[in-house]
């Protein structure tokens, strides 16, 4: 099964490299769980997910049915079937569009003539939207129009300038970039109500969690960033967004193999090391850990997670019952914190190699994989299988 949100620095890719050590378990536990990539292909019987992040935990609860999933299905549609009638909605005035590009284009018309313009197309047409500006929906119609203006205004503006510099671009080219406008202003109004929601903008959870899933689902290459005041600012995703097929992944988050896997799945919203205290840990239990890495700029969504909390990470490893996997990268704080520590295994890997950490100076690796159980990773071992790509290195 695949994750059903896209998150950075999710684990689908690593998961080659851990699949054969994972130990056998009759529970699951995940204490920093992101998308969820490991969970979704281990397809576990019983386990425990954590997340600090609390849109993210609504989300999953809405999707295990704990929250009113009827409600969180009607909005995640409202935002499909709203999506999918946009090109029928650029189609209306795309030949006013056209035109009055190739007007500003020829300098006949000035930017602001351009902005004024394009206003009164979108105002002029709005009731032939049937539902895109319905306030039940929207929330904000002006917001709306006021998005979606900015982004054509500013994208037509772009196009002339490309067109100076490199020459003509194609019909097909030009009407791509129109629908990108329209698709980024559709987005950064309902960014502008998860950034404002609670004060501009008021919700249900259903409809928070719905629009907090959109947002997740289309912003540019699916990245976290907050500005100064807190604001998720990242931008729409661009042209390659523009015919993602997003009925079907509605429909794959509300399918009922989805619902099913997380039948005896709890899902909690706290800090990890609870998570070590409260679930009462044994050796039939196996923890993957994918936590936020030892850099520099090291904020998750918000939640500053500090070589304190890498410390405090490696004390509930040191000493818990359970079987785990860390993966996590190489630096040499995280390194101080494992390499020779009684009972735990480090090996190293990157894009060519894979070996053990005991004797390594001269390499340069990217990521570590930390388990605390006696599988070895030897040439005669043939439990763990690389991915071809990768080169055993005996140390």
């Amino acid at each position: 099964m695949q994750p059903l949100i896209k998150w950075p620095g999710g684990k689908s890719k690593e998961f080659e490299y851990i699949k054969d050590l994972i130990p056998h378990h009759t529970r699951y536990v995940e204490p920093f769980f992101g998308g969820g990539a490991v969970f979704f292909q281990l397809k576990p019987k019983k386990a425990i997910i954590n997340d600090i992040n609390l849109e993210l935990v609504n989300f999953y609860k809405f999707i295990k049915g704990e929250e009113d999933k009827k409600s969180f299905e009607k909005a995640l549609y409202d935002y499909v079937d709203n999506w999918e009638k946009i090109p029928k909605y650029i189609a209306i005035f795309e030949d006013k569009l056209t035109k009055l590009y190739l007007d500003f284009k020829h300098d006949k018309i000035s930017k602001e003539d351009l902005k004024v313009t394009v206003n009164k197309y979108l105002q002029s047409e709005e009731k032939r939207f049937n539902g895109l500006f319905h306030e039940d929906f929207c929330l904000d119609e002006k917001n709306l129009l006021r998005q979606i203006i900015s982004n054509l205004v500013s994208k037509l503006g772009r196009i002339k300038k490309i067109e100076k510099e490199r020459g003509k671009i194609g019909d097909g080219d030009l009407h791509k970039n129109i629908e990108t406008a329209f698709r980024s202003g559709f987005y950064m109004h309902f960014r502008d109500v998860m950034n404002y929601n609670g004060s501009r903008f008021k919700t249900t959870l259903a409809k928070k969690v719905a629009n907090y899933y959109f947002i997740r689902e289309f912003c540019y290459a699916s990245m976290f960033r907050f500005n100064a005041a807190g604001h998720f600012n990242i931008p729409y995703g661009g042209i390659g967004y523009n015919n993602k097929d997003f009925r079907s992944k509605v429909d794959y988050i509300l399918s009922k193999d989805v619902e099913d896997l997380f039948k005896n799945t709890e899902i909690e919203n706290t800090d990890f090391e609870k998570i070590f205290k409260k679930s009462k840990l044994s050796e039939n239990d196996f923890i993957f850990l994918d936590p936020p890495y030892d850099t520099d700029f090291s904020d998750y969504e918000k939640h500053s997670f500090g070589k304190k909390d890498q410390e405090r990470l490696a004390e509930c490893l040191y000493t818990t019952k359970a079987r785990f996997i860390l993966i996590i990268k190489d630096t040499p704080f995280i390194s101080s914190l494992y390499k020779n520590k009684k009972g735990i295994n480090v090996v190293s890997f990157d894009k060519t190699y894979l070996y053990n950490v005991k004797g390594r100076n001269d390499r340069e690796v990217e990521h570590l994989i930390i388990y605390n159980f006696n599988e070895k990773i030897s040439e005669q071992n043939h439990t763990w299988k690389l991915p071809r790509s990768v080169e055993r290195v005996s140390r």
